[in-house]
């Protein structure tokens, strides 16, 4: 029987709720090679391991976008509209779009844009612990660690959103 249907949503803790299938990015990637990884896998954004495979910060498409845009380096193919030129297009921008550019080489790696904050609970992180920490971070996904600080899984605002809709 599945955990979540054992247990009370307030009951539940990171470990029950995460996804154990982490997509990480390593910080010498290429920014395409990063954004054609998130959009092979429907993804908005991933943590970025180092070496020694520690998390050492998140990448989204909106870093991609807003940095690239910043120096030139992202250009719309002749598919999209003019309209991707104005001010604020990159917050707009869903994964399947950002299939449609194409990152000039700037010889910009993910370590140069990524968000250098990870934000990680533990797995025996409360659900409720865990919804306050997005709420007062501003972020869409925490990183689940074990006791090791080793990268297990990770809880998205998705992840919450479908609990807490499971559950009325």
């Amino acid at each position: 029987m599945n955990v979540k249907h054992m247990k009370k949503t307030r009951d539940l803790v990171a470990g029950d709720i995460m996804n154990p299938n982490v997509i990480v990015l390593n910080t010498e990637m290429t920014l395409q090679e990063a954004a054609d990884v998130l959009g092979s896998n429907s993804i908005s954004g991933a943590p970025v391991l180092n070496d020694q495979e520690v998390a050492v910060g998140v990448i989204s498409y909106t870093d991609i976008a807003q940095n690239c845009a910043e120096r030139g380096y992202l250009s719309p193919s002749d598919r999209l509209g003019p309209d991707l030129y104005a001010q604020g297009w990159e917050d707009r921008l869903e994964p399947e779009e950002m299939d449609r550019f194409q990152i000039e080489d700037g010889g910009l790696l993910v370590k140069d844009v990524m968000t250098p904050t990870v934000y990680t609970v533990p797995e025996k992180t409360p659900v409720r612990e865990m919804a306050k920490t997005m709420i007062a971070g501003r972020v869409h996904r925490l990183f689940v660690i074990n006791q090791d600080e080793r990268l297990v899984g990770i809880v998205s605002t998705l992840d919450l959103l479908q609990l807490f809709a499971d559950e009325g």
